[in-house]
């Protein structure tokens, strides 16, 4: 009824059928479109919305199998983890297969929910899976007919073509491709009756009950519009019509969900003769090509993280000549650049019980850091001079990186590992360790604040993502970058910090920086033994990297030495020692980089 409400209501208004440009760029235009929308030859989305208590999100894909150059296949198989395939998302299949629109297939084994961190989810991405029933890829057995998940009841066949759906598990003669599922629900026109099924079995697929199950009560949000995460398709009565159904679920601010009678419902409106269910739940993701790679259409909810996807066993995907592969119009990686790899010389090692995040100098002492504590040494003797200590349960919670600015010692501070992300500046008099100012920057959706250091009127703020149990939903260590602010912390400019590079510090992210007298930016890596020399691209977001050095110091934080242009104090966390290094020349500049400003 919900479903057909909605068209009803498009119907009924004479909403045009508005169709966006062929291929990758339209693709991009097409998210969260409601109207039709073409993503490629033969391949038009639309998503239909309803607000409410229980809102609802459905994606629709259709599919003209009659269009030249067209076809639908199934993941082919990869068997060299011992098993039918290698899981991945389906953002990941789609980028590497050439596919323009995929979503989630069969149900598959082996299969462990996890906990919401996801490190624990089971199978992990490119690990070992094995589909629930049979595949036909390629014109082969990806998969074979079994009976381990009652669900699967019928198969989703493709050809040249055309398409079809039959009951039990092998296609027709002339379809190369097909994937089994279920349940089926409906066939010639004709609504099937719901399958009875019992508890999950020991493999966790639903069982077939010897006699009819004890009531159960629905699990909440099973009522109409609030079914769960569901994917699902179906074909017109000629076969040459393909409809592939997303519905987003468990996410209350979003979309409850789609129940069984409402998808049969929705098929029949979009004239479907046949229709069968794919897997649902987590799984549930669609995804197209756009034009600087996959394009998430659905909101997946995987171990309970809106926006995260699940690696699945295969999926099914579309496919269209031209724009298979590398699609036209995609953007291009950045060129490759050199990058020299460089080594600093230790000069001296310093005993400090706080150098466990990072570490400032002055002319005669330096500050050693941890999340709490500051302790002042002086650099001739090396010993204590004073020490600063936050009370336990208080206000600082976790110091980062530190820089003297005059008689100032100036430090980034964030409520890390909470979530969300609220950050400040914390000053202290570097003369006596009193804690002078805060500057509250409060919740930054950039992240949790890393970097503190003074430019030409104002700051260079480094802001931490993280792809682990700290990080927030939708943002990974990815999303961590540099925002310059002025005096009065307003935002001026930013610049992301090259894959690369990110890359190696994955799932973390940067947590010292400081602007070299040379007018480079130097990062730290967070675990690694490296210094990643940096510059200001004349264009653009992406910082340029141009060196790499290694220096006998595993993170986080470090200060250049006031005193000398090419010495630096670094902390190596393991050992809790404070490290003074010589850094080597990092060469002349590329003609299209620029140097950060320095302070007046």
């Amino acid at each position: 009824m919900l479903i057909a409400l909605a068209f009803a209501l498009q119907a009924a208004v004479g909403v045009p059928e508005t169709i966006q440009p062929t291929g990758p760029v339209g693709a991009e235009a097409c998210v969260a479109s409601v109207e039709p929308c073409q993503i490629a030859p033969g391949t038009r989305y639309r998503m239909i919305r309803k607000a409410g208590d229980k809102p609802l999100v459905v994606h629709v894909a259709e599919i003209d199998l009659a269009t030249p150059g067209l076809a639908v296949r199934t993941t082919p198989p990869d068997r060299s983890g011992g098993l039918e395939y290698r899981a991945q998302t389906t953002s990941y299949y789609l980028a590497h297969s050439g596919a323009v629109l995929a979503v989630n297939a069969s149900y598959f084994l082996p299969f462990v929910g996890g906990s919401r961190g996801g490190n624990d989810f089971v199978p992990v991405a490119g690990g070992a899976a094995a589909a629930s029933g049979a595949v036909l890829s390629g014109g082969a057995l990806a998969s074979p007919a079994d009976d381990i998940d009652a669900r699967v009841d019928g198969m989703a066949c493709f050809g040249a073509s055309r398409a079809q759906i039959v009951p039990g598990q092998s296609c027709p003669d002339g379809f190369a491709e097909g994937v089994a599922a279920g349940p089926r629900l409906i066939a010639a026109g004709t609504v099937l009756p719901r399958p009875r099924l019992g508890p999950d079995g020991p493999f966790r697929g639903a069982t077939r009950p010897a006699e009819a199950p004890p009531a159960i009560a629905p699990p909440p949000g099973a009522a109409a519009g609030g079914g769960g995460p569901r994917t699902a398709l179906g074909i017109d009565a000629t076969g040459t019509k393909l409809w592939i159904v997303v519905a987003d679920g468990r996410q209350p601010d979003w979309s409850m969900g789609l129940g069984h009678e409402a998808l049969i419902d929705l098929f029949r409106n979009l004239g479907a003769s046949d229709a069968i269910s794919l897997d649902g739940g987590g799984s549930a993701t669609m995804a197209a090509r756009g034009p600087a790679g996959p394009l998430l259409l659905s909101r997946p909810i995987h171990t309970g993280v809106p926006g995260r996807e699940r690696p699945v066993a295969n999926h099914v995907g579309v496919f269209v000549d031209g724009i298979s592969g590398r699609p036209d119009g995609v953007m291009p990686a950045l060129a490759k650049r050199p990058v020299a790899q460089l080594k600093a010389s230790l000069e001296r090692i310093y005993t400090a019980q706080e150098a466990r995040q990072g570490v400032a100098a002055d002319a005669m002492h330096f500050y050693a850091i941890v999340n709490t504590v500051i302790g002042k040494y002086a650099r001739d003797t090396g010993k204590l001079v004073t020490r600063w200590a936050g009370p336990r349960g208080g206000f600082i919670r976790h110091l980062n990186s530190c820089t003297i600015v005059r008689a100032d010692l100036v430090c980034a501070h964030s409520n890390h590992p909470e979530v969300p992300h609220a950050s400040s500046v914390e000053i202290w008099d570097s003369a006596t360790l009193a804690h002078k100012a805060s500057i509250s920057l409060g919740n930054r959706d950039e992240g949790s604040l890393t970097i503190v250091e003074p430019i030409a009127d104002g700051w260079l703020l480094g802001f931490a993502h993280y792809s682990d149990e700290t990080g927030v939903p939708f943002k990974g260590h990815d999303f961590s970058q540099l925002i310059a602010v002025d005096a009065e912390w307003r935002r001026r400019e930013a610049w992301v910090i090259p894959p690369s590079i990110r890359a190696r510090m994955a799932p973390q992210a940067a947590s010292g920086g400081a602007i070299g007298p040379d007018g480079l930016l130097y990062l730290f890596g967070h675990t690694l033994p490296e210094l990643y020399v940096l510059a200001r691209p004349a264009s653009g977001a992406e910082l340029v990297h141009v060196a790499t050095i290694a220096l006998d110091a595993a993170g986080q934080a470090f200060a250049f030495d006031p005193s000398h242009a090419k010495r630096i104090f670094a902390i190596d966390r393991p050992t809790g020692t404070v490290r003074i290094f010589t850094l080597p020349d990092t060469g002349p500049l590329p003609a299209d980089t620029r140097r950060f400003s320095r302070p007046r």
